[in-house]
């Protein structure tokens, strides 16, 4: 019987020995499981961290471009007040109509970068966009004059149109309230 102990024991220490490399083997797996999701999880982490300095260096841009646009725009103003005030002697002049060229070519390039002007006589006020300086008879909740355009950047407004709404019948008056008369 002794020959059968020793026999039995070695198959019982291999057996043993199977059991602790299955475990062994399992907790490697698990190990490697842990450290394939970790890895997958930074990978996705540097995939958005990418996304958003990406957006956050485009809106950066555009916040700039809407700025340098913004400061602008009293330049745009003072060559349409320009081209206005032409006294009718020189509004055919090579030099009235190459003022005339350069205000549209500055125009053409803000417009190209994604400035467009706000609609405003004859709309019906919006707050968003407008801004009421004044009321005075004419078409009530519509605007009757626009005092400065206004304009958006990429669909943002980035100067509202001031403008005189209409009120129906009666005197005009200022957005402080006081009367005045037309």
């Amino acid at each position: 019987m002794v020959e059968s102990n020793e026999v039995t024991e070695p198959g019982i220490e291999q057996v043993e020995d199977i059991e602790s490399l299955q475990q062994a083997l399992a907790a490697e797996k698990e190990k490697a499981e842990r450290y394939l999701a970790n890895w997958q999880r930074t990978q996705a982490d540097f995939a958005n961290y990418k996304q958003r300095t990406e957006q956050e260096k485009k809106e950066t841009i555009e916040f700039a471009n809407g700025a340098l646009i913004c400061s602008l725009l009293p330049v745009i103003d003072d060559l349409e007040r320009a081209i206005a005030s032409v006294p009718a002697e020189l509004a055919e002049s090579s030099w009235t109509e190459g003022i005339r060229l350069i205000y549209n070519k500055i125009k053409a390039i803000l417009e190209g970068q994604g400035l467009t002007e706000i609609e405003a006589r004859g709309e019906p006020f919006d707050p968003r966009v407008h801004e009421a300086i004044m009321q005075r008879r004419g078409q009530e909740g519509v605007v009757v004059e626009e005092t400065q355009k206004g304009y958006r950047f990429k669909d943002k407004v980035i100067r509202p149109s001031l403008v005189t709404v209409g009120m129906g019948g009666g005197k005009g008056k200022t957005a402080q309230g006081t009367q005045k008369e037309k």
